[in-house]
């Protein structure tokens, strides 16, 4: 049955009448009066596509309620923007620098690592910054069950993050934009030509900061000179 039987009670009545008789009709009439059986029968299926066309006119008249919805739906969607997916969380200034030793950084300390993956590397015995720089790519991703290629970023990452001119954004864009791995790469490149594929790499989406972030070539030239100084 259609949806607009259920929501017409004359043509539930009529079903409700016109199936047992039916029944009745060839049940118990024919075999006592064929004729009759064919009578009763035709009053039955008469009842059943009256029940018929009620339904069908009811759905006719539905159709006209949604008309004016989507009017209204459309009037509501200039004054609620959705916010850029890149900028799905606000940057904060006073973010505090992981000058720490790395032994106290935690394994969240690595962008793109969170609670979730954080758990399973932390029972896997990788639980700080310390242990990822020496962990296996392939045992990170069979923890975490993710990617090789995605593992090996996320160790390249744990190479930067601890620097103090260098934030958990900073990492990932070195990393994602540049595709350096150590420090090496850092303190002989150019701070132009960094700033340059940052810049590409965030306009192409492949590199995601939160909203407010910035970069600048004063930055990361500070980045360069504190890798110089560690190799």
């Amino acid at each position: 049955m259609s949806p607009g039987i259920l929501s017409d009670k004359r043509a539930v009545v009529a079903f409700i009448i016109a199936i047992p008789l039916a029944i009745i009709a060839f049940v118990f009439v024919r075999p006592i009066d064929y004729n009759l059986s064919l009578i009763v029968f035709g009053g039955a299926l008469a009842l059943f596509l009256f029940g018929c066309l009620l339904d069908t006119a009811d759905e006719f008249e539905k159709p006209e309620k949604p008309k004016s919805e989507p009017k209204e739906e459309k009037k509501s969607k200039p004054s609620e923007p959705e916010p850029p997916k890149e900028h799905a969380e606000m940057h904060v200034p006073a973010v505090e620098k992981p000058a720490a030793p790395l032994t106290d950084l935690p394994i969240e300390s690595i962008e793109g690592i969170g609670p979730v993956y954080g758990k399973k590397l932390r029972n896997a015995g990788i639980p700080t910054v310390a242990e990822m720089l020496a962990a296996d790519p392939e045992n990170v991703a069979a923890v975490c069950d993710v990617n090789v290629e995605q593992a090996e970023r996320w160790i390249a990452m744990s190479r930067f993050s601890w620097l103090d001119t260098i934030s958990e954004e900073d990492a990932e864009a070195i990393v994602f934009a540049t595709g350096m791995e150590d420090l090496k790469s850092l303190s002989e490149a150019s701070a132009d030509e960094l700033y340059q594929k940052i810049t590409k790499a965030l306009a192409e989406g492949d590199v995601r900061v939160p909203a407010g972030y910035t970069f600048s070539k004063e930055q990361i030239q500070k980045w360069i000179d504190e890798a110089k100084s560690l190799v």
